[in-house]
């Protein structure tokens, strides 16, 4: 943690701390004859483990069939991805690192302070976006009527066009109607989880505090100063996931079981008003 107040006069005061963390987890033994362990998730398609060689809880479960160079192999009776027969590792839910900046600004009676929170890296499988996909009740879903292309590679080799709305299927490319493409490809219909699973970084405004000092220590022998106070959490949030925050947990967060959005409670906003005593 780094601390220190870059302004310093009479009557105004700025102080800043900084804690940087970052746990980096290997998974070096496990009991005798035993690779791997499911940290149990309740679901078929996606579970987090611990897996000899790979970080603690990093999630497994169903991909699509890439060819050497990494392009989609595509059933061309379908037009949808076909499904790898084994589990892929999908992720790691646990952050790269972690980020806290506190400033802290003071003027004579008045004080105002915010935290920004940041963290960078982690994935976050979004369950909630898939099943709403494949519902049709997401935003992204009502784009639906019309057919799709996914962008790969059919089985003789010949690339599949890039994915577009009211496409058409050609001598080179296989179109599929909307609704499948939502449900199966992007929703989880019987497709894989990999394209559900998102980046769970993110920068947040954790909190901000304004606080007055009502100096009493003239008046009473007793109270010496009388604190008022109003604070905000988690006011704003900036991320790339496409859920509703990518701080959620589905078994809460003391547990070891991280990284899962289905349908889990969303995070709040809160504004507290205070009144502290001095003696």
């Amino acid at each position: 943690m780094l601390t220190g107040s870059p302004v310093l006069t009479k009557d105004f005061k700025w102080d800043v701390s900084v804690n940087w963390a970052k746990n980096k987890s290997k998974v070096l033994k496990l009991a005798e004859g035993v690779d791997q362990v499911s940290i149990e998730a309740g679901f078929d398609e996606i579970g987090s483990y611990a897996i000899v060689g790979q970080p603690y809880g990093a999630f497994y479960g169903s991909a699509w069939q890439r060819n050497a160079d990494g392009k989609l192999i595509i059933n061309p009776s379908t037009g949808l991805p076909y499904i790898d027969p084994k589990s892929k590792n999908l992720g790691n839910p646990y952050p790269d690192w972690l980020m806290g900046i506190r400033n802290t600004f003071s003027y004579k009676k008045v004080s105002f302070s915010f935290l920004w929170d940041i963290r960078h890296g982690g994935k976050v499988w979004n369950g909630t976006g898939a099943r709403l996909n494949n519902v049709g009740t997401s935003a992204a879903s009502a784009d639906r009527e019309g057919s799709y292309v996914i962008e790969g590679v059919l089985g003789d080799g010949t690339t599949n066009a890039d994915g577009y709305a009211n496409a058409t299927s050609t001598s080179n490319s296989v179109a599929i109607d909307g609704r499948d493409y939502w449900r199966s490809y992007m929703g989880d219909a019987g497709g894989a989880v990999e394209n559900a699973i998102q980046n769970g970084g993110w920068v947040r405004l954790r909190d901000v505090s304004v606080s007055y000092r009502l100096d009493l220590s003239s008046k009473s022998k007793c109270v010496q100063y009388l604190d008022f106070s109003v604070t905000g959490r988690n006011l704003l949030l900036f991320t790339k996931y496409k859920g509703v925050d990518p701080e959620t947990s589905l078994t809460g967060a003391g547990s070891n079981l991280q990284g899962f959005d289905y349908f889990n409670n969303p995070g709040t906003k809160s504004i507290f008003l205070g009144v502290k005593l001095g003696f």
